[in-house]
């Protein structure tokens, strides 16, 4: 019955045409056009930061604020900048709950992770993936929390599970794009907790938390920070995009 399901799943999907995400155009299947692919904001062959994916002016690996501040993190995998027109499926997926959006970004990240991973041989997969957690009330007001979402396809694409009660949010601090670098780092210092019943499952593994966007990186220094003070081996930040501005 499943087989059958799934042929006639297929055949509606071939039968039927169906809109770009982006530009509305007729397509057979895909969710985006290709010319719409290529005007996607990629950071391939960019001169990125290894560590946060920060735009950087010089061939180092690593970006200037990254040397002298270094995150708890060991490097991020992120595909993107944060521009037109990536910003607006974001915007939709997050903001308007439109889930197709959100199956086309995740499936975006999915393909970058598991390319750089036949490409590269320096790639280890992680032991466990962490979304960024939402604190309850805001989880409440928006229905879903955006990066669990994202994590819970790609760990169907890579066979990496997915753990979404390690870490909680126990403050409701305001929102981050309001706020400053320096106001974005004391807005979450003591924001996250990690219960001792399952700090088991972090000493000694590697942990990649993921998330939607990346802006000062203070979200994720922070959850990186708590995690590698539980007894993480290494932790890595995946997230589909990354703001440029320094």
């Amino acid at each position: 019955m499943q087989a059958i399901m799934r042929k006639l799943g297929l055949w509606i999907s071939s039968g039927f045409p169906s809109q770009c995400l982006l530009c509305s155009c007729t397509l057979q299947s895909s969710m985006l056009c290709n010319s719409c692919q290529y005007d996607l904001p990629h950071v391939y062959g960019q001169n990125i930061c290894q560590q946060c994916g920060l735009r950087s002016d010089s061939l180092s690996s690593f970006c200037g604020h990254c040397l002298s501040h270094p995150p708890a993190f060991s490097r991020s995998f992120i595909p993107f900048a944060y521009a037109y027109p990536l910003d607006n499926l974001i915007h939709k997926f997050k903001y308007r709950r439109h889930l197709t959006s959100g199956k086309l970004l995740s499936q975006l990240l999915a393909d970058y992770l598991k390319h750089y991973a036949q490409e590269h041989d320096d790639w280890i997969a992680p032991d466990v993936i962490i979304p960024a957690p939402m604190h309850w009330l805001r989880r409440w007001q928006r229905g879903f929390n955006q990066a669990e979402v994202v994590g819970q396809h790609i760990a169907r694409e890579l066979a990496v599970p997915l753990e979404t009660n390690i870490v909680e949010r126990i403050h409701k601090t305001p929102a981050q794009k309001e706020l400053t670098r320096s106001e974005r780092q004391r807005n979450l210092r003591r924001a996250f907790k990690i219960a001792d019943k399952y700090r088991e499952k972090i000493v000694g593994k590697r942990i990649a938390i993921i998330d939607d966007v990346v802006t000062t990186t203070a979200t994720v220094r922070e959850l990186s920070k708590l995690l590698m003070t539980a007894g993480a081996a290494d932790v890595q930040v995946w997230a589909l995009a990354r703001t440029m501005e320094k």
